[in-house]
């Protein structure tokens, strides 16, 4: 065997010696702990970490400062689309409320009474009801409806007063709490006749029943038709207070909060509305011996 490739047999011997000693070197080293090792990562990134946050902490800020630019202005677009829908309910809201007021008071003239010979016309009040002086209510009807000085009025509850006044387009109310109004009535459960009379306050006073009545405190106060200008059978009130004498009506109607009625068109033929006079159409006569007796017009317009 030549010397060159015994050579060459020997130098492959050692690459494979070295390779094995390297190979066990390297598996010695990942499994062992060197406790100088860690101790040295450990002080190296000690070192280091004072740098990195203080390159890193401008950055931090551009970022901080970028992301509340981003806040405010998402809040500033927020503001504004929750003020336009903040806006838009509030239309809806008085949009609505306007609509609950309404169908409130339509509901209180959709079941007013409608006698025969007269037709119920929805007309809106104009004007507050009553004052220091005088209670009465502008509607919004007038001549050109059909209305006419005498015509009742009404709601769902009861009696409001009577046309006193008629205009082209208007008509002016006169209430039976105002203290010319004197409203022939008769007590429901017993029928005694008798006459409200308003005091320009919140309350009737019911007078001239006869001595044999005995209201009593709740009883049902209805319109008697005497004289043919009111339809009977309308509600008037109920007897509010029974003592010493005196007798009080709570009206059926809330007098104060009228924002429409009904009218009573028609039925005023054959009734002289020229001498008609809302203070005294309907006038007690002093006492005889057979009772009482009333004075006032009948359905011919004669004074009975």
């Amino acid at each position: 065997m030549r010397a060159s490739e015994k050579a060459k047999i020997r130098q492959r011997r050692i690459a494979h010696a070295l390779l094995v000693v390297f190979s066990f070197s390297l598996m010695f080293l990942g499994k062992a702990d060197f406790s100088a090792l860690r101790h040295a990562r450990m002080g190296a990134s000690d070192f280091i970490a004072p740098f990195v946050d203080l390159v890193s902490a401008p950055v931090r800020g551009v970022e901080t400062m970028a992301q509340g630019i981003r806040t405010v202005a998402s809040l500033r677009a927020e503001n504004v689309r929750l003020q336009a829908e903040n806006s838009m309910l509030k239309r809806w809201r008085r949009r609505a409320e306007i609509l609950e007021s309404e169908n409130r008071q339509l509901r209180s003239v959709a079941g007013a009474v409608s006698p025969d010979r007269r037709r119920p016309l929805t007309a809106r009040a104009v004007t507050a009801p009553g004052g220091a002086f005088a209670h009465t209510v502008l509607v919004a009807n007038g001549s050109e409806e059909g209305i006419e000085v005498g015509n009742p009025v009404v709601t769902a509850d009861g009696l409001v007063g009577l046309v006193v006044d008629v205009g082209g387009t208007y008509a002016r109310v006169l209430m039976i709490s105002d203290i010319n109004a004197q409203i022939p009535v008769i007590l429901s459960s017993s029928s005694w006749p008798g006459v409200t009379v308003g005091n320009n306050g919140p309350y009737l006073s019911l007078r001239f029943l006869p001595d044999e009545a005995a209201p009593r405190v709740g009883e049902l106060v209805l319109t008697s038709g005497h004289g043919g200008v009111l339809p009977a059978g309308v509600p008037v009130g109920r007897v509010d207070l029974v003592q010493d004498g005196k007798l009080r009506v709570r009206p059926a109607v809330d007098l104060r909060n009228l924002s429409y009625v009904s009218i009573l068109v028609g039925g005023t033929e054959g009734i002289d509305r020229a001498d008609l006079e809302l203070g005294d159409y309907y006038t007690p006569l002093p006492e005889t011996e057979g009772g009482r007796l009333f004075e006032g017009v009948n359905a011919a317009g004669e004074r009975q």
